[in-house]
């Protein structure tokens, strides 16, 4: 894909420093951190509303198809991203990695330094964890992780802005 065409919604902030390259679209309210990369070498990258991408993430399309992310999703430092869909309410902590053309359902948790196999299908409330990436199954969402993410959204769009120069990008 050689031209880049990016657009993103009201409210979204996006460093500088960020590498976008190909179709990428960003919803409203996305927060999108400095030295972070998304790429659509093949197909374009579709990111829902009020995601937190952080520093050093790498957000990859390599098929000919959209990866598509939802809403309320939360990518943190040094994660690398592949798959074909990741649903809303998410977290991929520290380093964590999702691959091939894996889906993930809602409120799914993977955790720091685990990883996804390469093509699978992660129910909704999964939670990967440990050295092994083991599976288990949460019995409900975390309660507060609705709350914390607004309020870690609403610090981000403040503070970013003063110590980063923002991205002018076409409005979606």
């Amino acid at each position: 894909m050689s031209r880049n065409r990016i657009t993103a919604g009201l409210k979204s902030v996006v460093c500088q420093e960020t590498e976008l390259r190909g179709e990428i679209s960003i919803g409203s309210g996305t927060v999108l951190h400095p030295q972070c990369r998304v790429i659509a070498e093949n197909g374009p990258i579709y990111i829902g509303r009020n995601n937190i991408i952080e520093e050093n993430v790498v957000i990859f399309n390599k098929n000919s198809t959209p990866l598509v992310i939802g809403d309320d999703n939360e990518f943190e430092v040094g994660c690398y991203v592949e798959g074909s869909r990741i649903g809303n309410n998410n977290i991929v902590e520290a380093r964590g990695t999702i691959l091939g053309s894996t889906a993930v359902g809602n409120y799914c948790v993977i955790g720091s330094g685990c990883s996804t196999e390469n093509n699978e299908t992660i129910a909704d409330l999964t939670v990967i964890y440990g050295s092994q990436s083991k599976r288990r199954t949460q019995n409900e969402p975390l309660a507060t992780q609705a709350t914390l993410h607004a309020r870690h959204l609403d610090y981000l769009r403040e503070v970013l802005p003063k110590y980063n120069h923002l991205k002018k990008l076409e409005s979606s």
